[in-house]
Protein backbone atom coordinates (compact mmCIF):
# COMPACT_ATOMS: atom_id res chain seq x y z
CA UNK A 1 0.00 0.00 0.00
CA UNK A 2 1.41 3.39 -1.01
CA UNK A 3 2.10 5.71 1.91
CA UNK A 4 0.93 9.29 1.44
CA UNK A 5 3.48 11.94 2.39
CA UNK A 6 1.94 14.68 4.50
CA UNK A 7 3.08 18.22 3.73
CA UNK A 8 1.65 21.64 4.61
CA UNK A 9 0.20 21.81 1.10
CA UNK A 10 -1.54 18.42 1.35
CA UNK A 11 -2.90 19.42 4.77
CA UNK A 12 -4.37 22.58 3.26
CA UNK A 13 -5.87 20.61 0.36
CA UNK A 14 -7.50 18.12 2.75
CA UNK A 15 -8.90 20.93 4.88
CA UNK A 16 -10.25 22.69 1.77
CA UNK A 17 -12.02 19.50 0.63
CA UNK A 18 -13.64 19.10 4.03
CA UNK A 19 -14.78 22.70 4.07
CA UNK A 20 -16.31 22.40 0.58
CA UNK A 21 -18.55 19.59 1.81
CA UNK A 22 -20.38 21.84 4.30
CA UNK A 23 -21.92 24.33 1.81
CA UNK A 24 -22.58 21.44 -0.60
CA UNK A 25 -24.54 19.57 2.10
CA UNK A 26 -26.47 22.77 2.87
CA UNK A 27 -27.36 23.12 -0.83
CA UNK A 28 -28.58 19.51 -0.93
CA UNK A 29 -30.58 20.11 2.23
CA UNK A 30 -32.24 23.17 0.68
CA UNK A 31 -33.02 21.18 -2.49
CA UNK A 32 -34.62 18.39 -0.44
CA UNK A 33 -36.71 20.89 1.55
CA UNK A 34 -37.75 22.60 -1.66
CA UNK A 35 -38.84 19.32 -3.24
CA UNK A 36 -40.61 18.12 -0.06
CA UNK A 37 -42.63 21.32 0.44
CA UNK A 38 -43.42 21.85 -3.23
CA UNK A 39 -47.22 21.89 -3.49
CA UNK A 40 -47.64 20.97 0.19
CA UNK A 41 -51.06 22.23 1.44
CA UNK A 42 -49.97 23.08 5.02
CA UNK A 43 -49.48 26.79 5.81
CA UNK A 44 -46.13 26.22 7.45
CA UNK A 45 -44.91 24.47 4.29
CA UNK A 46 -45.10 27.78 2.41
CA UNK A 47 -42.64 29.35 4.82
CA UNK A 48 -40.22 26.41 4.62
CA UNK A 49 -40.60 26.30 0.83
CA UNK A 50 -39.74 30.02 0.54
CA UNK A 51 -36.73 29.53 2.85
CA UNK A 52 -35.43 26.55 0.82
CA UNK A 53 -36.02 28.26 -2.53
CA UNK A 54 -34.14 31.44 -1.60
CA UNK A 55 -31.44 29.40 0.15
CA UNK A 56 -30.78 27.43 -3.07
CA UNK A 57 -30.54 30.66 -5.04
CA UNK A 58 -28.10 32.16 -2.51
CA UNK A 59 -26.03 28.97 -2.40
CA UNK A 60 -25.77 28.72 -6.18
CA UNK A 61 -24.99 32.43 -6.58
CA UNK A 62 -22.21 32.36 -4.02
CA UNK A 63 -20.85 29.07 -5.42
CA UNK A 64 -20.62 30.76 -8.82
CA UNK A 65 -18.90 33.83 -7.32
CA UNK A 66 -16.31 31.78 -5.41
CA UNK A 67 -15.56 29.37 -8.25
CA UNK A 68 -15.31 32.23 -10.77
CA UNK A 69 -12.27 33.52 -8.89
CA UNK A 70 -10.24 30.41 -9.64
CA UNK A 71 -11.70 28.78 -12.78
CA UNK A 72 -14.57 28.79 -15.28
CA UNK A 73 -17.70 27.41 -13.55
CA UNK A 74 -18.52 23.99 -15.00
CA UNK A 75 -15.77 24.58 -17.56
CA UNK A 76 -17.90 27.14 -19.43
CA UNK A 77 -15.77 30.17 -20.51
CA UNK A 78 -18.19 32.76 -19.18
CA UNK A 79 -16.77 36.32 -19.42
CA UNK A 80 -15.15 37.70 -16.28
CA UNK A 81 -14.62 34.29 -14.71
CA UNK A 82 -11.31 32.50 -13.86
CA UNK A 83 -10.17 35.92 -12.66
CA UNK A 84 -6.99 34.86 -10.85
CA UNK A 85 -5.41 32.70 -13.60
CA UNK A 86 -6.31 35.15 -16.40
CA UNK A 87 -5.23 38.30 -14.53
CA UNK A 88 -2.47 36.96 -12.31
CA UNK A 89 0.12 39.43 -13.67
CA UNK A 90 -2.13 42.44 -13.00
CA UNK A 91 -2.99 41.10 -9.56
CA UNK A 92 0.71 40.61 -8.78
CA UNK A 93 1.47 44.19 -9.82
CA UNK A 94 -1.43 45.49 -7.71
CA UNK A 95 -0.22 43.53 -4.68
CA UNK A 96 3.32 44.80 -5.27
CA UNK A 97 2.16 48.44 -5.40
CA UNK A 98 -0.02 47.93 -2.33
CA UNK A 99 2.92 46.57 -0.31
CA UNK A 100 5.22 49.32 -1.55
CA UNK A 101 2.76 52.13 -0.78
CA UNK A 102 1.43 50.92 2.56
CA UNK A 103 4.00 48.59 4.15
CA UNK A 104 7.34 49.91 2.88
CA UNK A 105 6.53 53.59 3.20
CA UNK A 106 9.45 55.30 5.08
CA UNK A 107 7.40 56.62 8.01
CA UNK A 108 5.71 53.25 8.50
CA UNK A 109 9.09 51.50 8.64
CA UNK A 110 10.59 54.17 10.90
CA UNK A 111 7.66 54.12 13.35
CA UNK A 112 7.78 50.34 13.57
CA UNK A 113 11.52 50.32 14.24
CA UNK A 114 11.19 53.18 16.72
CA UNK A 115 8.84 51.09 18.87
CA UNK A 116 11.31 48.19 19.04
CA UNK A 117 14.50 48.24 21.11
CA UNK A 118 16.53 46.29 18.58
CA UNK A 119 19.79 46.58 20.51
CA UNK A 120 18.26 45.18 23.70
CA UNK A 121 16.50 42.43 21.75
CA UNK A 122 19.69 41.35 19.99
CA UNK A 123 21.67 41.50 23.24
CA UNK A 124 19.11 39.31 25.01
CA UNK A 125 19.08 36.86 22.12
CA UNK A 126 22.88 36.73 22.00
CA UNK A 127 23.04 36.05 25.75
CA UNK A 128 20.85 32.94 25.41
CA UNK A 129 22.34 29.54 24.68
CA UNK A 130 20.60 29.50 21.31
CA UNK A 131 22.03 32.90 20.40
CA UNK A 132 25.59 32.02 21.43
CA UNK A 133 25.43 28.74 19.56
CA UNK A 134 23.99 30.47 16.49
CA UNK A 135 26.75 33.07 16.44
CA UNK A 136 29.37 30.37 16.98
CA UNK A 137 27.89 28.28 14.17
CA UNK A 138 27.80 31.33 11.90
CA UNK A 139 31.45 32.19 12.54
CA UNK A 140 32.45 28.56 12.05
CA UNK A 141 30.46 28.29 8.81
CA UNK A 142 31.94 31.50 7.42
CA UNK A 143 35.49 30.42 8.31
CA UNK A 144 34.97 26.97 6.80
CA UNK A 145 33.51 28.49 3.65
CA UNK A 146 36.41 30.93 3.31
CA UNK A 147 39.00 28.23 3.93
CA UNK A 148 37.38 25.82 1.49
CA UNK A 149 37.18 28.56 -1.14
CA UNK A 150 40.83 29.54 -0.72
CA UNK A 151 41.89 25.90 -1.05
CA UNK A 152 40.37 25.84 -4.53
CA UNK A 153 43.06 26.17 -7.20
CA UNK A 154 40.90 28.42 -9.38
CA UNK A 155 40.15 30.71 -6.44
CA UNK A 156 43.83 30.92 -5.54
CA UNK A 157 44.79 31.75 -9.13
CA UNK A 158 42.03 34.36 -9.32
CA UNK A 159 43.16 36.03 -6.09
CA UNK A 160 46.78 35.87 -7.26
CA UNK A 161 45.90 37.58 -10.54
CA UNK A 162 43.75 40.14 -8.75
CA UNK A 163 46.42 40.96 -6.16
CA UNK A 164 49.12 41.21 -8.85
CA UNK A 165 46.92 43.53 -10.89
CA UNK A 166 46.22 45.72 -7.86
CA UNK A 167 49.88 45.70 -6.84
CA UNK A 168 50.90 46.68 -10.37
CA UNK A 169 48.85 49.88 -10.01
CA UNK A 170 50.43 50.85 -6.70
CA UNK A 171 53.25 53.39 -6.53
CA UNK A 172 55.36 51.63 -3.92
CA UNK A 173 57.70 54.57 -3.31
CA UNK A 174 54.85 57.07 -2.89
CA UNK A 175 52.98 54.68 -0.61
CA UNK A 176 56.01 54.24 1.62
CA UNK A 177 56.60 58.01 1.56
CA UNK A 178 53.02 58.73 2.64
CA UNK A 179 53.35 56.13 5.40
CA UNK A 180 56.51 57.80 6.70
CA UNK A 181 54.82 61.21 6.53
CA UNK A 182 51.97 59.83 8.64
CA UNK A 183 54.47 58.48 11.16
CA UNK A 184 56.35 61.77 11.32
CA UNK A 185 53.17 63.84 11.63
CA UNK A 186 52.30 62.37 15.01
CA UNK A 187 55.90 61.73 16.15
CA UNK A 188 55.11 58.06 15.86
CA UNK A 189 58.50 57.39 14.28
CA UNK A 190 60.15 58.59 17.50
CA UNK A 191 57.95 56.25 19.53
CA UNK A 192 58.99 53.36 17.28
CA UNK A 193 62.64 54.38 17.65
CA UNK A 194 62.26 54.41 21.44
CA UNK A 195 60.95 50.85 21.42
CA UNK A 196 63.76 49.76 19.09
CA UNK A 197 66.37 51.35 21.36
CA UNK A 198 64.93 49.63 24.43
CA UNK A 199 64.95 46.31 22.64
CA UNK A 200 68.56 46.88 21.52
CA UNK A 201 69.65 47.55 25.11
CA UNK A 202 68.03 44.31 26.27
CA UNK A 203 69.60 42.33 23.41
CA UNK A 204 73.07 43.69 24.12
CA UNK A 205 72.75 42.94 27.82
CA UNK A 206 71.45 39.41 27.27
CA UNK A 207 74.11 38.53 24.68
CA UNK A 208 77.25 39.84 26.38
CA UNK A 209 78.75 36.36 26.68
CA UNK A 210 78.10 35.54 23.02
CA UNK A 211 79.72 38.83 21.98
CA UNK A 212 82.71 38.12 24.26
CA UNK A 213 83.25 34.70 22.69
CA UNK A 214 83.01 36.18 19.20
CA UNK A 215 85.59 38.88 20.06
CA UNK A 216 87.98 36.28 21.40
CA UNK A 217 87.65 34.21 18.22
CA UNK A 218 88.40 37.18 15.97
CA UNK A 219 91.13 38.73 18.14
CA UNK A 220 94.84 38.07 17.27
CA UNK A 221 96.39 35.22 19.23
CA UNK A 222 98.99 37.43 20.81
CA UNK A 223 96.42 39.75 22.50
CA UNK A 224 95.74 38.57 26.08
CA UNK A 225 92.18 37.55 26.89
CA UNK A 226 91.79 40.06 29.72
CA UNK A 227 92.61 42.85 27.26
CA UNK A 228 89.84 41.65 24.93
CA UNK A 229 87.43 41.53 27.85
CA UNK A 230 88.36 45.00 28.96
CA UNK A 231 87.99 46.50 25.48
CA UNK A 232 84.70 44.67 24.90
CA UNK A 233 83.36 45.81 28.27
CA UNK A 234 84.21 49.44 27.57
CA UNK A 235 82.67 49.33 24.10
CA UNK A 236 79.46 47.71 25.33
CA UNK A 237 79.18 50.14 28.22
CA UNK A 238 79.57 53.09 25.87
CA UNK A 239 77.06 51.67 23.41
CA UNK A 240 74.51 50.86 26.12
CA UNK A 241 75.00 54.29 27.68
CA UNK A 242 74.48 55.98 24.32
CA UNK A 243 71.36 53.95 23.65
CA UNK A 244 70.08 54.67 27.15
CA UNK A 245 70.59 58.42 26.71
CA UNK A 246 68.80 58.36 23.37
CA UNK A 247 65.91 56.47 24.99
CA UNK A 248 65.45 59.03 27.78
CA UNK A 249 66.26 62.28 25.95
CA UNK A 250 63.65 63.24 23.30
CA UNK A 251 65.94 66.09 22.15
CA UNK A 252 69.05 63.96 21.76
CA UNK A 253 71.20 64.90 18.76
CA UNK A 254 70.98 61.39 17.33
CA UNK A 255 67.20 61.57 17.53
CA UNK A 256 67.23 64.89 15.69
CA UNK A 257 69.42 63.41 12.95
CA UNK A 258 67.07 60.42 12.77
CA UNK A 259 64.11 62.77 12.51
CA UNK A 260 65.77 64.70 9.68
CA UNK A 261 66.70 61.49 7.88
CA UNK A 262 63.13 60.15 8.04
CA UNK A 263 61.73 63.44 6.73
CA UNK A 264 64.18 63.53 3.83
CA UNK A 265 63.50 59.87 3.03
CA UNK A 266 59.73 60.47 3.02
CA UNK A 267 60.14 63.46 0.70
CA UNK A 268 62.44 61.54 -1.66
CA UNK A 269 60.10 58.56 -1.77
CA UNK A 270 57.24 60.81 -2.76
CA UNK A 271 59.03 63.07 -5.24
CA UNK A 272 62.37 61.60 -6.32
CA UNK A 273 62.37 59.85 -9.76
CA UNK A 274 65.25 57.66 -8.58
CA UNK A 275 63.33 56.40 -5.57
CA UNK A 276 60.26 55.87 -7.74
CA UNK A 277 62.36 53.76 -10.13
CA UNK A 278 63.75 51.73 -7.22
CA UNK A 279 60.20 51.19 -5.96
CA UNK A 280 59.05 50.01 -9.38
CA UNK A 281 62.04 47.64 -9.63
CA UNK A 282 61.21 46.21 -6.21
CA UNK A 283 57.54 45.82 -7.19
CA UNK A 284 58.44 43.98 -10.39
CA UNK A 285 60.69 41.65 -8.43
CA UNK A 286 57.79 40.85 -6.13
CA UNK A 287 55.46 40.20 -9.04
CA UNK A 288 57.97 37.95 -10.78
CA UNK A 289 59.03 36.03 -7.69
CA UNK A 290 57.04 32.78 -7.88
CA UNK A 291 59.06 31.27 -5.05
CA UNK A 292 57.94 34.07 -2.73
CA UNK A 293 54.30 33.58 -3.65
CA UNK A 294 54.59 29.81 -3.15
CA UNK A 295 56.25 30.42 0.21
CA UNK A 296 53.49 32.79 1.29
CA UNK A 297 50.87 30.31 0.11
CA UNK A 298 52.61 27.58 2.11
CA UNK A 299 52.43 29.75 5.22
CA UNK A 300 48.76 30.32 4.51
CA UNK A 301 48.15 26.58 4.15
CA UNK A 302 49.74 25.95 7.53
CA UNK A 303 47.64 28.67 9.14
CA UNK A 304 44.45 27.42 7.44
CA UNK A 305 45.22 23.87 8.51
CA UNK A 306 45.58 24.99 12.12
CA UNK A 307 42.27 26.86 11.98
CA UNK A 308 40.46 23.90 10.42
CA UNK A 309 41.92 21.54 12.99
CA UNK A 310 40.73 23.80 15.80
CA UNK A 311 37.23 24.10 14.32
CA UNK A 312 36.94 20.30 14.22
CA UNK A 313 37.57 20.01 17.96
CA UNK A 314 34.59 19.81 20.36
CA UNK A 315 36.24 22.46 22.53
CA UNK A 316 37.29 24.83 19.75
CA UNK A 317 39.49 27.68 20.97
CA UNK A 318 38.14 29.93 18.24
CA UNK A 319 34.54 29.28 19.29
CA UNK A 320 35.49 29.88 22.92
CA UNK A 321 37.12 33.21 22.06
CA UNK A 322 34.11 34.22 19.97
CA UNK A 323 31.79 33.28 22.85
CA UNK A 324 33.88 35.22 25.39
CA UNK A 325 34.05 38.26 23.15
CA UNK A 326 30.33 38.13 22.45
CA UNK A 327 29.54 37.71 26.15
CA UNK A 328 31.63 40.76 27.02
CA UNK A 329 29.98 42.90 24.35
CA UNK A 330 26.48 41.78 25.36
CA UNK A 331 27.10 42.37 29.06
CA UNK A 332 28.43 45.85 28.41
CA UNK A 333 25.63 46.69 25.97
CA UNK A 334 22.83 45.60 28.33
CA UNK A 335 24.09 48.01 31.00
CA UNK A 336 24.60 50.96 28.65
CA UNK A 337 21.29 52.57 27.72
CA UNK A 338 23.00 55.41 25.86
CA UNK A 339 24.80 52.94 23.61
CA UNK A 340 21.54 51.07 23.04
CA UNK A 341 19.86 54.33 22.04
CA UNK A 342 22.72 55.16 19.65
CA UNK A 343 22.61 51.70 18.04
CA UNK A 344 18.82 51.82 17.76
CA UNK A 345 18.99 55.25 16.11
CA UNK A 346 21.66 54.09 13.69
CA UNK A 347 19.73 50.93 12.81
CA UNK A 348 16.51 52.91 12.44
CA UNK A 349 18.07 55.39 10.00
CA UNK A 350 20.04 52.75 8.10
CA UNK A 351 17.19 50.28 7.65
CA UNK A 352 14.77 53.07 6.72
CA UNK A 353 17.17 54.39 4.08
CA UNK A 354 17.80 50.92 2.67
CA UNK A 355 14.08 50.13 2.49
CA UNK A 356 13.28 53.55 0.98
CA UNK A 357 15.91 53.23 -1.74
CA UNK A 358 14.95 49.66 -2.58
CA UNK A 359 11.21 49.59 -1.83
CA UNK A 360 10.31 49.10 -5.48
CA UNK A 361 12.81 46.25 -5.86
CA UNK A 362 11.63 44.64 -2.61
CA UNK A 363 7.96 44.87 -3.58
CA UNK A 364 8.75 43.63 -7.09
CA UNK A 365 9.59 40.26 -5.56
CA UNK A 366 5.81 39.74 -5.31
CA UNK A 367 5.00 40.72 -8.88
CA UNK A 368 8.01 38.90 -10.34
CA UNK A 369 7.23 35.74 -8.40
CA UNK A 370 3.53 35.77 -9.35
CA UNK A 371 4.41 36.44 -12.99
CA UNK A 372 6.75 33.43 -13.03
CA UNK A 373 4.00 31.09 -11.79
CA UNK A 374 1.88 29.05 -14.16
CA UNK A 375 -1.73 30.29 -14.40
CA UNK A 376 -3.24 27.08 -13.05
CA UNK A 377 -0.55 26.82 -10.39
CA UNK A 378 -1.28 30.40 -9.29
CA UNK A 379 -4.98 29.64 -9.00
CA UNK A 380 -4.26 26.49 -7.01
CA UNK A 381 -1.87 28.27 -4.62
CA UNK A 382 -4.32 31.10 -3.93
CA UNK A 383 -7.26 28.72 -3.51
CA UNK A 384 -5.29 26.63 -1.00
CA UNK A 385 -4.43 29.81 0.90
CA UNK A 386 -7.90 31.41 1.12
CA UNK A 387 -10.32 28.81 -0.29
CA UNK A 388 -11.30 27.46 3.12
CA UNK A 389 -12.33 30.92 4.32
CA UNK A 390 -14.29 31.53 1.11
CA UNK A 391 -16.49 28.52 1.87
CA UNK A 392 -18.00 30.52 4.71
CA UNK A 393 -19.27 32.93 2.05
CA UNK A 394 -21.19 30.03 0.48
CA UNK A 395 -22.50 28.94 3.88
CA UNK A 396 -23.57 32.47 4.80
CA UNK A 397 -25.07 32.99 1.35
CA UNK A 398 -27.24 29.90 1.77
CA UNK A 399 -28.50 30.91 5.20
CA UNK A 400 -28.88 34.62 4.46
CA UNK A 401 -30.66 33.76 1.20
CA UNK A 402 -33.08 31.57 3.13
CA UNK A 403 -33.80 34.37 5.61
CA UNK A 404 -34.40 36.80 2.77
CA UNK A 405 -36.82 34.24 1.28
CA UNK A 406 -38.74 34.20 4.57
CA UNK A 407 -38.88 38.01 4.54
CA UNK A 408 -40.21 38.10 0.98
CA UNK A 409 -42.80 35.43 1.79
CA UNK A 410 -43.97 37.49 4.78
CA UNK A 411 -44.34 40.56 2.59
CA UNK A 412 -46.38 38.59 0.09
CA UNK A 413 -48.76 37.49 2.83
CA UNK A 414 -49.36 41.00 4.13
Amino acid sequence: METRVLTPETDKADHLRRMKRIPLLLLLLMAMLFAWTLGHPASWAGWLHAFAEAGMVGALADWFAVVALFRHPLGIPIPHTAIIPTRKTDLGLSMSRFVSDHFLEPEVVRNKLHRVNLASFVAGWARSDKGRNSVGDLVTSVLRWALDALHEERVRKFLSRLSNRQLARVNIAALMGNTLEWLVHGQRHQQILTQVLRYAIVVLHDNREAIRERVQQESPWWVPGFVDDRIMQKILERVENQLFQMTLDPDHAMRQRFNQWVRELAHNLRHSPEHKRLGEDFKQQLLANDELQDYLYGLWRELAGGIESDLDKPESVIRQHVGQWLGGVVEELEDDEEMQAWINGWLENTITQVVTRNREQIASLISDTVESWDAEDTSRRVELAIGSDLQYIRINGTLVGGLVGLLIHAVKLV
